[in-house]
């Protein structure tokens, strides 16, 4: 648990650091000086999204507004005749939306897919995403998810998108 916290500690560093060198440059037609936002204009986007603690793996997100967005991710496995899996579906608002890094928190609940389900489980977490080019993103993100029984987690995500 300590570890965690370390790590989660140093990326907060590093994502303060790196947003407040671009988060008053958007991009201006003709000015050459301001560097583009390689978020703006970002709709929708596919990817893979590994989550702990109840997996992940094909991701769609949608960008309704430059700071608000709608993620789903969908993991299905099927072994010996029983399917199982999970589907979890998220709001994301984008807090800090600098040149190159941004900055979201999201929330949500993940659902169980299995003949003898997980109770659903809600989370909450902050993200950063660090922005390639226009159209590929990494993202990171750590945070807590809960159990209606009153257990709690520490949660850890990371991902790629492809934005279209």
């Amino acid at each position: 648990m300590k570890r965690w916290r370390i790590v989660f500690f140093i990326l907060v560093l590093l994502v303060a650091a790196l947003s407040s060198q671009g988060q008053d440059a958007p991009a201006m037609a003709g000015d050459p000086d301001r560097p583009a936002n390689l978020s703006d204009g970002r709709s929708f986007g596919l990817g893979i999204e590994a989550e702990y603690p109840w997996g992940g793996l094909i991701s769609a997100r949608y960008w309704a507004t430059p700071s608000l967005g709608f993620e789903g991710v969908f993991f299905v496995l099927s072994d010996t005749g029983e399917t199982s899996g999970v589907v979890t579906a998220r709001v994301l608002y984008r807090a800090v939306d600098a040149q190159n890094v941004d900055f979201y928190v999201a929330g949500g609940a993940s659902f169980s897919i299995a003949a003898y389900p997980n109770p659903v489980m809600g989370v909450v977490v902050g993200g950063i995403e660090i922005n390639f080019s226009s159209r590929f993103a990494w993202n990171v993100e750590f945070g807590i998810s809960g159990t209606i029984y009153g257990e709690v987690w520490t949660t850890f995500g990371t991902g790629i998108h492809f934005y279209f």
